[in-house]
């Protein structure tokens, strides 16, 4: 899930927007500007599409698209929160997000709009044409629908599958493992895999970790720690607290095995962010490691990748019998603040229309809609069935309103943890009483610190 350092731009982009069945009561909207912010990251996979100009052609409302990352957004949002000043109409960004802006009354619901007649398509049915799960932690909170989702994300397990079928390789992995060179399904393949496939001589690593001190970091713990059974609040929903989890026994054991990992790695592993990690996949480094889903069309670009066309897909492996992935992405939402929200709603429709969602996952998104599935050439994409496979198993994460508190202190425990500054249970232990700190009296311990802090 990578993103990079922009400047903030501003672009005007024309929109496909409805069919022209769906323009009535737009009249409106003729000369109207309604304004989208987003990461560039992201946001290109909407407006590298070719469905430009029939929007405004048919209802006269230009949309200005301002590129953003998500902590420049929230800023903006303060600062007009103070005014009367409309900065924007619709947003795009990470759902665990979500409770900071519903708490300080930042975000408008859209349920008025689901059940207007006059403004729906009556062709759209989200419940039904969209992954429920997946549309509501992305874009609801508590009891209300906020949005709907820009882009699925969930990291896959990606290995070469080329080096896998090498009759040689399958021999000496048999007479080495005895047994089978095949796709890991638990850590202990993953393990002997990364082993067998560390060979500094030809330049060639089994694996890595993305180490470095970033949101990478916490991410790619995250699989370890839910592929353990482990999590950080005990809660069946993202926007519910729950007890504080997050230094079990089994996340104990998961942040062991992630740390284990470091010996089959490349030597700078510690320094690996999202760009690193893509890299070493890209220049055929490592046999395998875990990517997000928008880094994948990457590793099949032959402009940027050795390995394209040699990569595969699956879910990462998992200690329990339990498979799982992560459930992570961005949303629309319209801010409280927009005085279009009438059109901003209508424009979300649109983006969740199928020839919308087919264009943006052929350019590296994923969509939250199942129809895209069936279009031959996402069909044809070597890891569309990989994220369905990840559909049914997504683990929710924290949207609480101190989520990304609990995200930047987390980063931090870990980096020392995987540094060796701390062990395992010590750091953990410490992350446990910083939650704990942070959420005040919502939350209580489940495990008392067994070390001291």
């Amino acid at each position: 899930m990578p993103r990079f350092p922009f400047l903030k731009v501003s672009v005007a982009i024309l929109i496909v927007l409805f069919p022209l069945e769906m323009s009535s009561g737009m009249a409106q909207g003729r000369n109207m500007t309604i304004r989208l912010a987003g990461d560039e990251w992201f946001l290109r996979s909407l407006t590298k599409t070719e469905m430009l100009g029939v929007f405004e052609e048919q209802t006269g409302i230009h949309v200005e698209v301002v590129e953003e990352n998500d902590r420049e957004i929230m800023a903006d949002l303060d600062r007009t929160a103070k005014s009367d000043e409309t900065l924007f109409d619709v947003i795009a960004v990470r759902h665990r997000l979500i409770g900071k802006l519903v708490e300080k009354g930042q975000l408008l619901p859209i349920d008025a709009f689901l059940s207007d007649a006059s403004l729906r398509d009556p062709g759209f049915n989200p419940q039904q044409q969209l992954f429920p799960e997946w549309w509501h932690e992305l874009s609801s909170y508590e009891n209300r629908t906020y949005g709907f989702p820009f882009t699925c994300l969930t990291t896959f397990l990606c290995y070469r599958k080329d080096l896998l079928d090498d009759s040689v390789n399958q021999h000496n992995f048999q007479a080495r493992y005895h047994h089978q060179l095949k796709p890991p399904a638990t850590w202990q393949e993953y393990t002997q895999l990364a082993e067998f496939f560390t060979r500094p001589e030809e330049h060639l690593y089994g694996t890595y970790i993305q180490g470095k001190q970033s949101l990478a970091l916490w991410y790619e713990w995250l699989n370890l720690v839910y592929s353990f059974g482990g999590n950080i609040l005990d809660a069946p929903h993202g926007w519910e607290y729950g007890d504080i989890v997050v230094n079990s026994p089994a996340n104990v054991a998961a942040t062991k095995q992630y740390t284990s990992e470091i010996a089959f790695s490349p030597p700078n592993t510690l320094t690996y962010g999202w760009d690193q990690a893509q890299s070493a996949l890209q220049q055929g480094q490592v046999f395998m490691g875990l990517l997000w889903s928008d880094q994948a069309p990457f590793l099949e670009d032959r402009k940027v990748s050795k390995v394209a066309g040699r990569i595969a897909y699956c879910l990462v492996p998992a200690k329990t019998d339990k498979a799982f992935s992560q459930l992570e992405g961005l949303t629309y939402l319209i801010p409280k603040e927009s005085k279009h929200a009438r059109e901003a709603y209508r424009f979300l429709e649109w983006a969740m229309s199928d020839a919308v969602q087919v264009q943006q996952m052929l350019l590296g998104s994923l969509s939250a809609k199942k129809s895209t599935y069936e279009n031959p050439d996402v069909k044809a994409l070597p890891y569309s069935s990989a994220f369905l496979a990840s559909v049914p198993v997504a683990q929710p994460k924290p949207t609480v309103p101190e989520s990304d508190e609990m995200t930047q202190q987390s980063v931090r425990r870990v980096a020392d943890i995987v540094s060796g500054r701390t062990s395992a249970q010590e750091g953990l232990d410490n992350l446990a009483l910083d939650l704990q700190h942070i959420l005040g009296g919502k939350a209580r311990l489940r495990y008392p610190p067994r070390t001291n802090p």
